[in-house]
């Protein structure tokens, strides 16, 4: 009797264990077609489509583990995002004006919520840590800016600590890969092991997990230590240059972009370091992630950046960062005569310090650069 009974419930309810019936609703809009995307390794693409019938829809079919989805009306510009797992979900879209989506059902949206709610507060104190920034930089008033970075980098911290902390509290989840992921730039490669220890078997087939594991494959393999990996990409006259070509000296490999503020702010510490020890044996290989090859080259001249430059242009995107599994600039690895890397985001003195321990005194006396920037 009681196999009967769930037997109806699931004939009733139109939905098998391994699948998920989403329904919804969608506030301004009558009529149209929406569509439901999942993200492949570059875009969002379409995996399902539905036609609105008096602001109503329903998507039906499985997933392997939860996954963040998005909705996608036509001719719309809003896009709504939710996890989707195998269950029924009930959605309310308001396409209207807000462009919120108010998601009931899934389990994984639920954690993700908590997530977001402990996060409002703290996002909140930075937005106004922000205005008060640029009021305090446009007055120059140096004593307020050095002291609202002080607070911005505590806040700052302790968003870090909590995304650690929640995602290792909730292992079992694919929110935990996902949040780390959206927040690998934070982490250097002893602390991503760490996190990815707490990750239970049952999340392996996310495509969360995965990249995490890729990324700790990628950070491993530009360790201190390692052997530089080769790449050839075309400077500002289409010419090709390879890493390998540049053997022989110390070798700074910048990542930057001329769209990329505190990338601008640290140049001057750059060319100051190029200045001083460029007789010595030392030389840069400026990797921009720039896509409008005219604000590349114009930067280039601006910031007096003398040394050889490559770009595909493909913004964030670009070959050599992802080589190095770059995604925050400035970021830099410096390499030894053997193209050995040796150091690892070098900055302003820090810089200066490791190419005097490793050429002795400066050549000659270099200007002196802007404080290192902060992102």
């Amino acid at each position: 009797m009681l196999l009967i009974l769930c037997l109806i419930l699931a004939s009733c309810n139109g939905r098998k264990e391994s699948q998920y019936v989403v329904s919804g609703t969608m506030k301004g809009v009558d009529t149209g077609m929406i569509y439901l995307q999942k993200m492949d390794s570059v875009s969002w693409v379409n995996v399902d489509s539905a036609v609105l019938k008096k602001s109503e829809f329903e998507f039906k079919g499985s997933v392997v583990v939860p996954e963040k989805y998005k909705l996608v009306v036509k001719g719309q510009h809003f896009s709504f995002p939710f996890f989707l797992e195998n269950s029924d979900i009930k959605l309310v879209v308001h396409a209207d004006s807000t462009g919120k989506i108010e998601v009931t059902g899934s389990a994984t949206q639920d954690l993700f919520n908590q997530f977001v709610a402990k996060s409002d507060s703290m996002q909140e104190k930075m937005k106004i840590l922000d205005q008060e920034y640029s009021k305090a930089d446009s007055t120059g008033d140096t004593a307020l800016v050095k002291k609202l970075e002080a607070q911005f980098d505590a806040i700052d911290r302790d968003i870090k600590d909590m995304i650690v902390n929640f995602a290792k509290a909730h292992g079992k989840s694919v929110v935990s890969p996902y949040l780390i992921l959206q927040n690998s730039y934070r982490f250097e490669l002893p602390e991503l092991e760490s996190i990815a220890v707490s990750f239970d078997t049952n999340i392996n087939a996310s495509m969360y997990a995965q990249a995490v594991k890729k990324r700790i494959g990628i950070l491993k393999s530009v360790q201190i230590g390692q052997p530089a990996i080769e790449f050839t990409m075309n400077d500002t006259t289409g010419k090709p240059i390879s890493l390998s070509s540049l053997k022989g000296k110390i070798l700074l490999v910048d990542f930057w972009a001329s769209w990329c503020g505190p990338c601008r702010a640290e140049n001057p510490n750059v060319v100051k370091a190029y200045q001083a020890f460029h007789a010595k044996g030392f030389d840069v290989l400026g990797v921009s992630f720039d896509r409008d090859k005219a604000k590349w080259e114009k930067a280039i001249k601006a910031d007096n950046l003398t040394w050889n430059h490559v770009s595909d242009l493909k913004y964030w995107g670009n070959a050599a960062g992802k080589l190095y599994g770059i995604n925050s600039i400035p970021a830099n690895v410096l390499l030894d005569r053997d193209q050995k890397i040796i150091g690892r985001n070098l900055k302003g003195e820090e810089l200066m310090k490791k190419l005097t321990d490793l050429l002795g005194t400066p050549a000659k006396a270099a200007k002196k650069g802007k404080d290192s920037a902060k992102k």
